[in-house]
């Protein structure tokens, strides 16, 4: 059985695997070279559960996948009602439902999130993202084509957007945004 919850630090080498894992296929990072966890410890340190969560998938015991939303564009404040979303799932468990089922469940908390739009960024070649961000309501709303080199083959970036709806309840305070980039 899957269960779904807030990453902790423990959960950063399997994070890292799993983001690792994808490099190889071409499809779902621009990343060539494996990264290391020292690589991401301050990168993992960044996330808010409160703004901008990391969440795993957790099939007994063993990390299957994660998502986690981004501040976009350096976190700039005309941006804050807007994310990036990012979904990894670990080989033996893709085509099981587990990255649609964990990006929807984040598109669900973002009301809560204060989260209005949600981004996804996603090579063109990559066919399971475009299938499950159309079945999630996705738009792609931009295309940059052959902007990326993988592994000797030209590849575009395809942007997609979902509008959220927003609670009554409102967005929690922005106390932990990262500090902006000049």
């Amino acid at each position: 059985m899957i269960t779904i919850r807030d990453a902790n630090e423990a959960d950063l080498p399997a994070i890292v695997d799993i983001y690792n894992q994808s490099i190889p296929s071409g499809r779902a990072t621009a990343d060539t070279c494996p990264v290391s966890v020292a690589d991401r410890v301050e990168w993992f340190r960044q996330f808010d559960p409160a703004r901008r969560p990391i969440w795993v998938a957790e099939d007994q015991g063993h990390v299957a996948g994660c998502v986690y939303l981004s501040w976009f564009y350096h976190a700039r404040p005309a941006y804050d009602k807007t994310a990036e979303i990012s979904t990894y799932i670990a080989t033996e468990y893709q085509r099981k439902g587990i990255g649609t089922l964990l990006k929807r469940k984040m598109i669900e908390a973002c009301p809560r999130l204060g989260v209005e739009n949600v981004i996804s960024m996603y090579f063109d070649h990559n066919e399971a993202t475009e299938r499950v961000n159309k079945r999630l309501g996705f738009q792609v709303v931009g295309h940059l084509p052959q902007i990326a080199d993988v592994f000797g083959e030209k590849r575009g970036l395809k942007i997609a957007l979902l509008r959220v709806k927003q609670s009554q309840e409102g967005p929690p305070p922005n106390r932990h945004a990262p500090t902006p980039e000049p």
